[in-house]
């Protein structure tokens, strides 16, 4: 009898697990390797947890939990990855014509090869799943395929919300105190720059939304023509899980549908592999850290460049562990203190307890690194320097860097101003001046005291949705509702017709006493 319960209770329970466990889709197939370090972790963690989880991506997602399946579109990556012969001079006005025509390119070669894939056909074909998750920058091809699936769908931002995701979950604008994620403004900014910071917003979103994603529609219609338009798709997202962090961002109000989860990725250093170890742990007045991200080939970078920093790092007691994609440079001037590498484990770098200076690019999940280790960084964004979109609008590094300035725990350069004198000296200043460090510091405790870790913040409000089948019970009217309406611009106006009315009765009330006393002195005279 005893044996016959047990059986029972284990086959309720294995009902109960079966019940739970959800077919989750992961779609990010122009996400570049930043973003896909952004996402696993959520990923992981929804695995462990029993689901079945499928992620579409352009790179080798690097994982440790076996049951995530992975389809890679790889013929993507050709076309993501950016060179320093990319790294032009523009003006605002020319990297904003580049992003809407290269955005219609990449968007129409990413759509061939993902409709191509015969394991996405397979997806298209049987609906085998329950939600998608969908990256939010450069995949809105996607959005008729999710349409078509019929179900809840929840956007991942690998930054802090772009533009179109804050729109389409109505984060109330604060164009006077959180600047544009493609400015270099800072939080305290002038007349000129709060008008240019809200300018440049809406300008982007109404030209993204009549050219760009119309264009779209049109690119998708054969394969969907029962799809919804891609706005109203994009506007029917139930959550939006975004790399929102204090640290890294200036605050600002927030829907309860959007989700901060910012830092999700970082954590306690673990050792390093022996060759590196001894170099750190020999490094006696510290050592720095100098990788520009995953999307950049620092190998590639030209001759004058790279010799500014080899003559610089020469002259520095700090040690140098330098990325650099081709494992080794031919160049037989590198000082003994500098170890270049063609793979880096940043994090375990950067918890080093000699790790003195982080320099970089200024990628969002990079400064939060460098912040979670309480390493001061020095800055050399890319963003507005290439002409790939990829760059322009996936990375935001003007914007990181501002707020590391803000916070005076990093300074940025300019790579056009890029001078040997000028990189000692910045440098010398960080690391001589304790205040960076402290800084650092700071930010670094601020990060690590947590309610809970983020990805299992997200893991939550994923089987939120899963469980609830939504969030309507968390959305605004504000979706629904039109700009004069959102904005009480009716009632204002009414309001001052009122007020309007009521000072002309006053003007027509006094007009008429003065002239009725006029009147009279005049009779009396």
């Amino acid at each position: 009898m005893h044996f016959q319960l047990t059986c029972v209770i284990t086959f309720l329970l294995h009902l109960v697990v079966f019940s739970q466990c959800a077919r989750i889709l992961m779609l990010s197939p122009m996400g570049t390797r930043s973003h896909i370090y952004s996402f696993m972790p959520i990923m992981e963690v929804l695995a462990e947890r029993g689901h079945q989880v499928t992620v579409v991506t352009a790179h080798e997602p690097k994982t440790e939990t076996p049951s995530i399946r992975k389809i890679v579109i790889s013929e993507i990556v050709e076309h993501l990855e950016a060179g320093w012969q990319s790294f032009e001079r523009e003006g605002p006005i020319t990297a904003f014509l580049h992003f809407f025509e290269e955005s219609s390119t990449l968007a129409t070669i990413g759509y061939q090869y993902l409709m191509r894939n015969k394991e996405i056909q397979n997806i298209i074909n049987n609906k085998d799943v329950d939600l998608v998750i969908v990256d939010a920058i450069m995949n809105e091809f996607t959005f008729p395929l999710i349409d078509h699936l019929g179900v809840p769908f929840i956007f991942h931002s690998a930054s802090t919300g772009p533009p179109w995701s804050l729109a389409a979950f109505d984060v109330p604008s604060a164009y006077a105190t959180v600047p544009s994620l493609a400015s270099e403004f800072k939080s305290d900014m002038t007349f000129l720059e709060r008008m240019l910071n809200m300018v440049f917003d809406e300008i982007f979103l109404i030209v993204r939304k009549r050219i760009v994603l119309r264009r779209l529609d049109d690119l998708v219609r054969p394969d969907f023509p029962n799809a919804r338009p891609i706005e109203k798709i994009e506007r029917s997202a139930q959550l939006c899980l975004a790399s929102y962090h204090s640290a890294t961002a200036w605050p600002r109000t927030l829907p309860p549908t959007f989700i901060p989860i910012g830092a999700l990725h970082v954590r306690p250093a673990k050792p390093l592999p022996n060759d590196l170890q001894n170099f750190a742990d020999g490094a006696e007045h510290g050592f720095i850290v100098f990788t520009l991200g995953s999307n950049a080939l620092v190998s590639s970078m030209p001759e004058s460049v790279k010799e500014i920093f080899i003559r610089v790092f020469a002259r520095i007691p700090q040690r140098v562990f330098w990325k650099w994609e081709t494992g080794t440079s031919d160049s037989t001037e590198i000082s003994t203190n500098v170890k270049m590498v063609d793979w880096l484990p940043q994090q375990d770098l950067l918890g080093h307890k000699n790790a003195r200076l982080f320099i970089s690019h200024g990628g969002l999940l990079g400064t939060q690194e460098t912040i979670y280790h309480g390493v001061p960084i020095l800055g050399l964004p890319l963003g507005r320097d290439q002409r790939r979109l990829k760059s322009f609008i996936t990375e935001y590094n003007f914007n990181n860097l501002a707020k590391a300035e803000e916070e005076n725990f990093g300074i940025k350069l300019e790579w056009s101003e890029l001078t040997e004198t000028l990189l000692f000296n910045t440098i010398e200043k960080i690391l001589q001046n304790p205040g960076y460090l402290g800084n650092a510091s700071r930010l670094s405790q601020l990060m690590r005291d947590e309610l809970a870790p983020p990805k299992e913040v997200a893991a939550y409000w994923v089987e939120h949705v899963l469980k609830h089948g939504g969030t309507k019970h968390l959305q605004s009217k504000a979706k629904d509702m039109p700009f004069y309406k959102l904005y009480m611009l009716d009632v204002w106006l009414f309001l001052m017709l009122i007020l309007m009315f009521i000072l002309l009765i006053f003007y027509k009330f006094f007009a008429y006493m003065i002239e009725m006393f006029t009147s009279k002195k005049m009779k009396t005279e």
